[in-house]
């Protein structure tokens, strides 16, 4: 019997523009977990990775996501599909150890840093998830990486909790505090609108970052570090200084911006712009639905308070402005197609006008299971592009709010530096100072490309 021939799939230009970006670090999605011992996971910390396998299989086989290989004909952009191996898709690798100079660092941030300098096979379906044994104690990390063009954050985010267990039948899955942000804004008239996309068009056009710190060109290695913060406590003083959570964790952004800046010498300016993405209503086909807001981040004083000093509240009117304008607009202009994408990518190496780049997400408010093996911890991992050479991505997961922070490892501080101001600075906010979850390891170490 003869098998139907499956037709290529048209690829959204949203989903293809991301294809055109990558330069200087591949254009992956990721989120990086710990996993206790349990289900496919010994007491030591090592995975059976042929019973997770058998487990994802049938999983896998209804996600269409997970089956497409992207097709470039002559800057015709399609899907093929295929069925995805899982003895390459989902595999064990190694962890990175302690560097030989005996600085403190932690397997799983150093393993992350070098995974994140790794391409994905363009051969096969775009994802593939690693199991690390071992990592912290008897934990065993995890990674699920994801090319762009095959969803954004949020996408990926879905896509993990379809591969996970199911919630058992009396379980109510409600959204985390501080996240009631997410109702698509009134409608705006044209000339509103036309308004909103020439403010927004501008403001990627000024040069006003003058830091030779934060961009310039990017180097070949990366440089990662986790923090966490208890995420109810963070979303009440978050509130009660006049912001959101999204607003702690911007502000909090600035006072490790300032941390790196004074470590390598630069007099920190009062605020700096950054770019965050916003949700957007997903259209069918898309795996990619996100708009973008400059915010302008007050960096802080050597002494000043966050709780107090009033930059929570500055940047949450900030954000209220930008992100309705963001909404109103919808997907950037010269994000809408590859041939936009790379004449952006032509200017993004030079611009001046963002500083760094910020996005949080929302995840879910009980830990997920992986073929009966709790996933205790969750970060997904922040990316670079274009000069920008620091970023910084949160979620919050099963009650905390963790930040993964990457810089370029040639060029700026240890991410490490960044990630301590940030955990003193939501200590605070949370109410906090000393909180009760250290960052998952010391300083950070830079690390060659690799693959």
């Amino acid at each position: 019997m003869r098998t139907a021939r499956v037709e290529p799939t048209p690829m959204a230009g949203v989903d293809a523009a991301n294809f055109a970006v990558e330069q200087g670090q591949p254009n992956v999605v990721t989120l990086v977990g710990l996993l206790a011992p349990g289900g496919f996971v010994n007491a030591a910390g090592a995975p059976d990775v042929d019973v997770l396998r058998d487990t994802l299989a049938p999983r896998v086989a209804r996600l269409p996501a997970l089956h497409r290989v992207p097709v470039d004909a002559g800057g015709e952009w399609t899907w093929r599909t295929v069925t995805p191996d899982l003895t390459h898709h989902v595999r064990v690798i190694g962890a990175e150890t302690a560097a030989a100079d005996g600085d403190v660092s932690t397997a799983l941030e150093r393993t992350c840093a070098r995974v994140a300098m790794t391409s994905l096979d363009d051969g096969r379906p775009l994802w593939e998830l690693l199991l690390v044994p071992r990592v912290a104690g008897d934990r065993c990390g995890m990674l699920f990486r994801l090319h762009h063009a095959v969803a954004d954050g949020l996408g990926a985010e879905e896509l993990v909790a379809a591969l996970s267990d199911p919630l058992p039948a009396d379980t109510t899955d409600v959204a985390g505090p501080g996240h009631a942000d997410t109702v698509p804004p009134p409608r705006r008239s044209f000339i509103l609108r036309l308004g909103d996309l020439v403010v927004q068009t501008l403001a990627v056009f000024r040069r006003r970052v003058r830091s030779q710190v934060l961009l310039g060109p990017l180097g070949t290695t990366r440089d990662v570090a986790f923090l966490d913060v208890d995420l109810a406590s963070l979303h009440e003083g978050a509130r009660r200084a006049g912001g959101t959570i999204n607003d702690a964790f911007l502000t909090a952004f600035g006072r490790g911006i300032r941390a790196a800046l004074v470590d390598a010498g630069e007099v920190p300016p009062a605020s700096v712009p950054v770019s965050c993405p916003v949700r957007l209503a997903r259209s069918a086909g898309e795996g990619n639905a996100t708009g973008v807001m400059l915010v302008d981040i007050p960096l802080g004083g050597p002494q000043t308070d966050p709780r107090s000093d009033g930059s929570i509240a500055q940047v949450a009117a900030a954000t209220r402005s930008e992100k309705a304008r963001a909404r109103a607009i919808g997907t950037f202009r010269l994000m809408r197609s590859p041939r936009a994408a790379r004449f952006l990518m032509r200017f993004a190496r030079s611009q001046r006008a963002v500083a760094a780049i910020a996005s949080e997400l929302t995840g879910p408010p009980r830990a997920y299971r992986l073929a009966g093996t709790e996933l205790v911890a969750a970060w997904p991992l922040a990316l670079l592009s274009g000069n920008v050479r620091v970023g910084v991505l949160a979620v919050s997961y099963a009650g905390r709010f963790r930040v993964s922070v990457q810089t370029d490892g040639e060029h700026v501080p240890p991410a490490r530096v960044v990630a301590d101001a940030m955990a003193e600075a939501l200590g605070r906010i949370a109410g906090r100072v000393h909180d009760e979850s250290a960052p998952v390891g010391g300083r950070s170490v830079r690390h060659p490309r690799s693959g």
